[in-house]
């Protein structure tokens, strides 16, 4: 009973190191999706877990309490140049994305015969908003306020473009013109993931040297492997696993609590950033790491 005990033990720390140290390679939805053309807003934090906001409620991202913990949850990495990469460029992946939803959503109302000015205007704003996103520099102190304003136009546009289209056409309309974009893709969103998942890597490598160093024994090899793609992160966290479940109870709590203290400090860093931002228009200054 007792080593079922411990194993229990174990896992349970093991799952709240990896939530807290870890991004997740899978970027099939992106962080910090300004809203997609059908009014959803798919959402992957850096744990892997996965929320759908659906839909048609038109009081959505409406600058509400939960789009305000979102947003503070997706700056707690943004303390470091890699971090804030990851963001940047999720954001310019769910931009690319909407954009070339909407240009072909107005292809297909311009072949019903409908007026596409007022939304072709809307995505004029949004590409100028794309271009802020891919030329924002990573390493500079406001890139957190650059990625909480950039975000929130691209929201706002997006939103403008969907409301707009129902204002054109019936719900069933609307339903068919979904349907044909569901299953969109193109080279400039796949090269915009292929960036994201390099910058993962980089990322959870910086996290495994961090966190080697309170278990005190790094395995470079791991590490190197797991960069270069011959070894996946749950191989890693499985590595860590048996590290963990081989040491003295008071060492693993000492690991816990030192990791929970740099999430700790994570979160109210990025809520000084965020709450700074909403008060006076302007970032902390807070300093990157690399």
């Amino acid at each position: 009973m007792k080593k079922i005990t411990n194993l229990f033990l174990v896992l349970m720390l093991m799952a709240s190191i990896v939530s807290l140290a870890f991004a997740d390679e899978a970027d099939d939805h992106t962080q910090g999706n300004p809203e997609d053309e059908n009014g959803s807003d798919d959402q992957v934090n850096e744990t892997g877990s996965h929320q759908n906001d659906s839909s048609e409620n038109e009081t959505e991202h409406d600058g509400s309490f939960n789009d305000d913990n979102e947003t503070e949850h997706e700056i707690e990495i943004m303390n470091t140049t890699v971090g804030a990469e990851i963001r940047l460029l999720q954001l310019e992946k769910a931009i690319i994305t909407n954009i070339l939803k909407g240009i072909m959503a107005v292809q297909v109302l311009k072949g019903l015969d409908v007026n596409t000015t007022q939304l072709e205007v809307i995505l004029a704003d949004l590409k100028d908003v794309l271009k802020n996103v891919t030329a924002a520099d990573p390493a500079a102190n406001d890139s957190v306020q650059t990625f909480i304003t950039l975000k929130n136009e691209s929201r706002a546009l997006t939103k403008e473009f969907r409301e707009t289209i129902r204002t054109l056409l019936d719900n069933e309309t609307i339903k068919e013109i979904k349907e044909q974009l569901r299953n969109m893709t193109s080279d400039e969103l796949q090269n915009c993931s292929l960036k994201i998942r390099h910058w993962i890597r980089q990322f959870n490598r910086n996290q495994l040297y961090r966190l080697y160093g309170i278990i005190g024994d790094t395995n470079n090899t791991l590490i190197n492997e797991y960069l270069n793609g011959t070894v996946s992160l749950d191989q890693v966290k499985l590595q860590l696993h048996k590290m963990m479940n081989q040491m003295t109870k008071e060492k693993r709590n000492k690991i816990f609590s030192e990791v929970k203290e740099e999430n700790i400090r994570k979160k109210i860093q990025a809520h000084e950033s965020f709450d700074d931002m909403e008060h006076h228009g302007k970032g902390n200054g807070h300093g990157k790491q690399d």
